[in-house]
C-alpha cells in the first residue's frame, strides 16, 4: 500500500509517543462521481479535500467600462457643440429699419443679407417685418441672418382703362391684383360702343388686393327718334328738338293759305331716328300772302272788278244806301290801303 510523504514519522518526534494511523484508501469513483458503498442521496461521511489553483482576476470588465464612459463623454461633448457650443441666440430686429437691424445683428458678430421684400398692413415701409431665424431663434456664431423689409400695405391703384374692350379691361385689372365686378352700359357721342367709358371707382382711387372695379362700356351713340311737326307751331317744335341736342335750321319761310303763318309747312328729315348734334331743317308759313287793296273809290264797277280780281281778290258788289244807280264804286271792304290776303273778297259798295 502506497502512502504519502506526509506519513513519513516526524523527527522531532518520538515515534514511541505518537501512533501511526493507517492513511486512507480511497476508493476508485464510480461514473456517478460517488465512492463506492455510498447511497445516492447521503453524503459520505468523511471527504478529503481537493487542492485547486488559486483564479486569476480578469481585467475586461473595468476595460469595457472605461470605453463606455468615454464614449459617452464623446457623444455628449459633440452634442454640445454641434446642438450648443457653436449657436448664438439671433437678437430681435422687427420693426428696425434696415440700418439699425444690420448694426445690431453685426455687433453679434452675424452677417446680414436681404430676402424679397414683403407686404405688411402693420409694419411701415423699409422697416424689418420677420428674420430668418425668427427672434431668439438659433444661429451659427458668424453666420448670417435675412432680413424682410416692409412694403407697407399691399395697394393697387386702379388702372385707365379708357378704351379698351370689355375683355382687355379684365384682364388689365388680373394684372394688378384687383377684380373685374360688372359692366354697365351708357350712351356715349365720343366711345364706341363696346369700349370703356370710365371704371367705378374711378382711376387712380387705390384699393385693396381682390377688390372689384366695376365698368361703364359704351353703348355707341344714343338714338333720337324724330316726330313731324308739319302744322305744328314751329317755335315748340324748335325747343323740342334744341333740347335733345339736335341743331334746327329754317330752310325756307313761305305764303300759305292752309298752314297758319309761324307754323311748319315741312321738315326734313320728316322722321326716322337720329344723333345729337344731327340737323333738322323746316319750311315755315308765312300765312296767307297780302295783298294791298287798292283805291277803287269813284272806279266803274267793271273797272274796279277787273282791277281787284287781277289781284287775286274775289269781288261783290253791293248798292250802297245812298245808291242812284250810276255805276259807280262809292267804297269798299276791306278799304283801301287795308293789306288782307290774297284771295280775299272784297265787297263793292256802288252808288
Amino acid at each position: 500500500m502506497r502512502t504519502t510523504p506526509t506519513d513519513a514519522p516526524r523527527d522531532d518526534v518520538p515515534t514511541s509517543a505518537v501512533p501511526v494511523a493507517p492513511a486512507p484508501v480511497r476508493a476508485p469513483a464510480t461514473p456517478s462521481g460517488r465512492s463506492p458503498g455510498t447511497s445516492p442521496g447521503k453524503s459520505p461521511s468523511k471527504v478529503a479535500p481537493v487542492a485547486t489553483a488559486p483564479r486569476r482576476r480578469s481585467v475586461k470588465g473595468p476595460l469595457v467600462l472605461l470605453l463606455a464612459v468615454l464614449l459617452l463623454a464623446g457623444v455628449a461633448g459633440g452634442a454640445y457643440w454641434f446642438g450648443w457650443a457653436r449657436y448664438t441666440t439671433t437678437p430681435g430686429v422687427l420693426t428696425l429699419d434696415e440700418a439699425a437691424a444690420t448694426a445690431k445683428l453685426e455687433d453679434a458678430g452675424l452677417d446680414v443679407a436681404l430676402g424679397d421684400p414683403a407686404y405688411s398692413e402693420n409694419v411701415d415701409p423699409g422697416l424689418v417685418i420677420s428674420t430668418d431665424p425668427g427672434p431668439g431663434g438659433k444661429v451659427l456664431s458668424g453666420g448670417t441672418v435675412t432680413l424682410v423689409l416692409s412694403l407697407g400695405p399691399e395697394r393697387y391703384d386702379v388702372p385707365d382703362l379708357s378704351g379698351r374692350t370689355e375683355d382687355q379691361a379684365q384682364d388689365a385689372l388680373a394684372a394688378t391684383n384687383l377684380a373685374f365686378g360688372k359692366s354697365v352700359g351708357r350712351w356715349s357721342e365720343t366711345v364706341p360702343e363696346g369700349q370703356v367709358i370710365r371704371t367705378s371707382p374711378k382711376v387712380g382711387t387705390t384699393l385693396k388686393p381682390g377688390a372689384s372695379v366695376d365698368l361703364v362700356l359704351s353703348r355707341g351713340r344714343k338714338p333720337l327718334p324724330i316726330r313731324d311737326w308739319t302744322g305744328k307751331s314751329f317755335d315748340d317744335a324748335k325747343a323740342a328738338l334744341e333740347a335733345r341736342k339736335l341743331q334746327v335750321t329754317v330752310a325756307d319761310q313761305q305764303y300759305s293759305d292752309t298752314v297758319a303763318e309761324g307754323d311748319v309747312i315741312s321738315q326734313d328729315p320728316a322722321t326716322g331716328t337720329l344723333y345729337k348734334g344731327d340737323t333738322v331743317s323746316f319750311v315755315v308759313s308765312l300765312g296767307p300772302e297780302l295783298v294791298e287793296v287798292p283805291r277803287v273809290r269813284a272806279m266803274g264797277v267793271e273797272a274796279a272788278t277787273e282791277l281787284l280780281e287781277g289781284l287775286g281778290f274775289v269781288v261783290e258788289t253791293e248798292q250802297a244806301d245812298s245808291y242812284l244807280g250810276l255805276g259807280f264804286v262809292y267804297s269798299s271792304d276791306p278799304a283801301q290801303g287795308d293789306e288782307v290776303p290774297k284771295g280775299s273778297t272784297i265787297t263793292l259798295f256802288l252808288i
